[in-house]
């Protein structure tokens, strides 16, 4: 069996931060072509990278880049002089001096083209070291000086005219002794800051066959029971589904009934675990499978989570419902990578510990024994759906109104009597569904809303709760029926009375006579 490893430069061996693939030993970045190195290193003029190409990478003065230009071209055209000079040197001591003057698909050897950009070190390089022909021609019938001559540069014509003679260069101002020290400071920098990278490279390229060598022993000491774990532990695959198996008799590992080679999966990034009723504790060991992404573990007989879950710190979806948990681990809020939660159908009667679940986009808690839901919702900014149905919840919370992206919403079968008005602040186009139904509602007119769940009506329900809401500081909406705690008796309801009717209130009670008297009805308890 091979494996292909890739861990994160920064992870430590130990952590096991891998992507497994079948069939393959190799990165899955392969490593830099030594012939894209030799030619960057030609244009940037680092030496030691293109010795090392030369001498290391396999590669030849000959090699072609895309365009047909081999190294001598590429320097002599660029003016990249020391660079040029190096490549000469592999030359004399590796091939022949001829090779300086082989052309391209158009004979223009690096000389002419020295010449033709003006490159004057490059072409005295050329000529006095690699003794470059001078009367060579192109296909276009051209010598080095004609190419010069063509461009007009005089300094390169005057020198290819007489190369035994110097041509005088414009005056160089001298170099300072703060300026050599600054010049050599920057270069030990730039040659420390080389090395450093370089045993950075070292380290990274050690960890990662640590890393390889450790999942590897982890595997094959893993010794399976089950054919579906075998199947994983042969083909590192990704994912293990379990379903109503058979416990294993007398199992050990703090007596959890399923093959312990599980917890050996290293490389499992989903595992589900469901309809066991023998199950009821996971062991320790889960700890071991840090590359979890999904844990499914439903309609078992779990009496808890294990604290051990919390190490998971990639996991995104956990879903766990339909089993007997009372209470959530301690460390359950630090485990910000989680996106989806269901806990549905079972003991749980506080969920304060999900607060700090800022990433939250699902959060299903159906049929348990809350009473609140004390999260922070103002910080839940993705949170796209909440179900929390045949709970004891006396209070629908107010912050729920700060969950723009609500999608759906189901709080039926509790013991809410009050909507807060803050609900009325979700958005309209986003929020699909709302159930309370089930609910001791004191409004009657969102009683009507709720009945039938019909989505045509969540904006008509927001509306009404934006205008009408219970507010929890002093009196509130509802129909008439919210106590506040502000105005009481006949001083607060002539206070009522003295109010102008909105219109669109007089409106609505038109609409409910109209209605009561449809039905046949003559009382006028509105």
């Amino acid at each position: 069996m091979r494996l292909h490893v890739d861990v994160d430069a920064g992870a430590l061996p130990s952590a096991l931060h891998l992507s497994l693939h079948t069939k393959s030993m190799a990165p899955k970045k392969s490593k830099a072509n030594p012939r894209d190195q030799y030619f960057q290193s030609i244009k940037s003029q680092k030496l030691d990278t293109l010795r090392w190409c030369l001498r290391h990478g396999g590669v030849s003065h000959r090699a072609e880049d895309d365009e047909g230009h081999n190294g001598l071209m590429v320097a002599a055209a660029g003016g990249f002089d020391e660079s040029l000079e190096l490549l000469i040197d592999q030359l004399k001591r590796v091939g022949e001096l001829r090779d300086v003057d082989d052309p391209d698909e158009e004979g223009r050897t690096p000389l002419m083209m020295a010449a033709h950009n003006g490159k004057l070190d490059c072409v005295r390089l050329l000529v006095l070291k690699a003794k470059a022909s001078l009367t060579a021609k192109c296909e276009a019938g051209k010598t080095a000086r004609m190419y010069a001559a063509a461009r007009k540069n005089e300094k390169v014509t005057a020198f290819l005219d007489d190369p035994k003679e110097p041509v005088e260069e414009e005056e160089e101002e001298e170099e300072t002794a703060e300026e050599q020290k600054a010049r050599q400071f920057a270069a030990s920098k730039m040659a420390g800051a080389a090395q450093a990278a370089a045993a950075r490279q070292e380290e990274v390229h050690k960890a990662r066959v640590e890393a390889a060598e450790a999942l590897e022993a982890t595997l094959a000491a893993a010794k399976p029971v089950w054919p579906e774990v075998e199947a994983v532990l042969d083909k590192t695959l990704r994912s293990l589904s379990l379903k109503g198996k058979e416990p294993l008799a007398g199992a050990k590992d703090g007596g959890c009934p399923v093959d312990p080679a599980i917890w050996s999966c290293v490389c499992l990034f989903e595992l589900r675990i469901e309809t066991m009723p023998s199950l009821t504790t996971m062991p320790p060991a889960l700890s071991r499978l840090s590359e979890l992404t999904t844990l499914i573990v439903s309609f078992n007989s779990l009496g808890a989570l294990p604290d051990e879950l919390c190490a998971l710190k990639k996991l995104r979806n956990l879903e766990a419902a339909g089993n007997q948990i009372a209470a959530l681990p301690a460390g359950v809020g630090g485990m910000a990578t989680l996106q989806t939660v269901d806990l549905s159908n079972n003991a749980l009667a506080d969920v304060g510990g999900l607060k700090e679940l800022t990433a939250l986009v699902s959060l299903k808690l159906n049929s348990n024994r809350l009473t609140a839901l004390p999260l922070a919702w103002a910080q839940l900014e993705h949170l796209g759906a909440l179900e929390a149905s045949g709970n004891a919840i006396t209070e629908a919370p107010a912050g729920l109104g700060c969950c723009q992206m609500l999608v759906s919403l189901d709080l039926s079968a509790n013991k809410i009597a009050q909507i807060p008005i803050e609900l009325g602040n979700l958005t309209p186009k986003k929020l699909q569904t709302v159930r309370l139904h089930g609910n001791p509602l004191a409004d009657p007119r969102i009683r009507r809303f709720v009945e039938n769940d019909e989505p045509s009506l969540v904006k008509d329900l927001l509306n009404h709760v934006k205008k009408n809401g219970y507010k929890g500081d002093g009196g509130g909406g509802g129909g008439g029926g919210g106590k506040g705690k502000g105005k009481k008796g006949k001083k607060g309801k002539a206070a009522k009375e003295e109010e102008p009717e909105d219109e669109e209130d007089t409106d609505a009670n038109i609409a409910d006579l109209l209605a009561a008297m449809g039905g046949g009805s003559g009382s006028d308890e509105d």
